[in-house]
């Protein structure tokens, strides 16, 4: 421990590193839709100017909550995480900037599992803290929990599109448990550092 707060503890920094990975990982499957996505693909397009305030109020609301769950037990320390979880939540919709920009584009080219593998995968190498992998998945899950419409959910490597609806359960169920898993990491964490340490 460090002045009192467990070392384990999540950090601005750490969780600065992991938006702006999940960011450019989103950007660059952004990307890959259009150019890799077939013509017969590359028909994603924008909200109505007027829903966009409500939708994104909404995926940060329950960010809000998921990173509530998981940061519970450090109370005022576990702000960073109550930060990073609706902030992952909402960033993923940056896979629509070609649309808004005039261009063609797959539909929701970052919304798919191949993304979350890369995204994880760069996050759990480089910062190293199970409790943001946990919060990766769960900001994910939570995007598409809030979702409706069609998604690519194999891109870039398929560009088959499925409706999203009936899988929002399920994912608002996994967003649940990871951001709980999250915060089972840091209980954890904290008692064994709070003791001296342990396996």
């Amino acid at each position: 421990m460090k002045n009192g707060k467990p070392s384990g503890a999540p950090t601005w920094k750490s969780v600065t590193y992991a938006f702006l990975i999940y960011t450019s990982v989103a950007l660059a499957f952004t990307l890959l839709g259009v150019l890799l996505g077939p013509q017969g693909a590359q028909v994603g397009g924008t909200r109505p100017d007027e829903t966009i305030p409500g939708h994104l109020a909404e995926l940060a609301l329950f960010g809000v909550i998921l990173g509530l769950g998981s940061a519970v037990l450090y109370g005022r320390k576990g702000l960073p995480l109550v930060v990073l979880t609706p902030a992952l939540t909402v960033v993923l919709d940056i896979d629509h900037l070609p649309a808004y920009l005039g261009y063609s584009q797959t539909i929701r080219p970052a919304h798919s599992v191949v993304f979350l593998a890369v995204a994880l995968a760069a996050t759990a190498i480089t910062i190293k803290a199970l409790d943001i992998d946990f919060v990766v998945v769960a900001a994910f899950m939570g995007h598409l929990a809030v979702d409706t419409g069609l998604f690519a959910p194999f891109s870039p490597i398929s560009f088959q599109y499925y409706e999203l609806t009936p899988y929002r359960p399920a994912f608002a169920l996994g967003a649940v448990m990871c951001a709980l898993a999250a915060g089972v990491v840091l209980r954890r964490r904290y008692r064994a550092e709070g003791t001296g340490g342990g396996s």
